[in-house]
């Protein structure tokens, strides 16, 4: 492990658990992102590998070669990010999790909540705005509380949102037909605009915080920014091909703002007024952040984690030269 990894590891400490000491690791609850089909509602296969290919698999690393106790949450990735098939959905299966129920495969979690087991939820894409949904409407004075949000706000610890679309997405724009000619007309072969799919786009009128408050727990922010030919000439900014930064890091203001390592917004600058912090951003694009098949280059960003010589290192500093995010968030706990 380098000197900068160590001094990532003391910070969390201060900065993820408040100072608290971990006597146990936690359980992770996996929730996956858009689909344009109801395969891992239906089958918790496919909601597995959603996490991983032939030779990688974000799962395995996340929790330290399956040392860590884990849950794979599948839903419907067709609904809306507010729907019964998606946000009622995960946090049901979060609840069963905290219950010491099994997932589609038998997974469970080592410890209860009843018997002070601790949760942290890793959402990918659209399972951060779902998160976002759930935690910001956790309490009886949101806008749409439902019980099952109250619980799921009490019972985990934390969501570390990876390549969240907490602000939509300018390819969501496009696949709708609200981007530039030449972007609508090579969305347009990709992906129709479905049901979650008008629900991701950048216009104020779908934004989940249009719909929800600061979230009860706080979401921690990671993402790529390795651009994918062609998608991401349609992003503004820095982006993973799919989702530009200004989402992925829930920034306030316009959704479409153009931001890289070195300006993304900090958390005093966030959707809500609370509850959204910066991690990193690692040389990853949207699908291979999520399956753990690349290595590559991290870089701090404003308000992130990693400290350089006992100072939080400088925005856009290289931090790590060879490390995936699942490696990365190994490094939390």
């Amino acid at each position: 492990m380098s000197r900068r990894s160590l001094s990532v590891v003391s910070l969390v400490a201060g900065v993820l658990l408040g100072g608290a000491v971990v006597h146990a690791q936690p359980c992770m609850i996996f929730v996956h992102g858009k689909q344009t089909d109801t395969n891992t509602y239906t089958n918790w296969s496919y909601a597995r590998n959603y996490w991983k290919t032939s030779t990688s698999d974000f799962v395995q690393t996340a929790t330290k070669n399956f040392a860590a106790s884990y849950y794979v949450v599948g839903y419907k990735g067709n609904d809306p990010y507010w729907g019964a098939g998606a946000a009622d959905e995960v946090a049901n299966e979060i609840i069963n999790a905290t219950n010491g129920g099994a997932d589609g495969g038998g997974n469970r979690c080592a410890r209860t909540y009843a018997n002070g087991g601790t949760f942290w939820v890793i959402a990918h894409s659209m399972g951060g705005t779902i998160m976002d949904f759930i935690l910001g409407n956790s309490r009886t004075t949101d806008p749409n509380y439902k019980s099952i949000y109250g619980t799921v706000g009490q019972r985990i610890s934390r969501v570390i949102a990876v390549s969240g679309a907490h602000r939509g997405s300018q390819g969501a724009d496009a696949v709708c037909g609200q981007s530039n000619i030449l972007c609508n007309f090579i969305a347009f072969f990709i992906q129709s605009c479905d049901t979650a799919t008008y629900w991701l786009r950048s216009a104020d009128d779908v934004q989940v915080r249009t719909y929800s408050n600061s979230p009860a727990k706080n979401v921690y922010l990671v993402g790529g920014y390795q651009a994918i030919f062609g998608a991401s000439a349609c992003l503004s900014g820095e982006d993973d091909g799919i989702v530009q930064y200004a989402s992925i890091y829930a920034c306030n203001g316009s959704a479409t703002a153009g931001y890289d390592n070195s300006n993304v917004c900090n958390n005093s600058y966030k959707q809500e007024i609370s509850g959204f912090r910066n991690l990193d951003a690692g040389y990853e694009n949207h699908d291979n952040i999520r399956n753990d098949s690349r290595y590559s280059t991290r870089k701090q960003i404003p308000d992130g984690v990693w400290y350089c010589n006992g100072s939080p290192c400088a925005p856009n500093t290289t931090v790590q030269s060879s490390m995936s995010t699942a490696k990365f968030i190994t490094l939390l706990y």
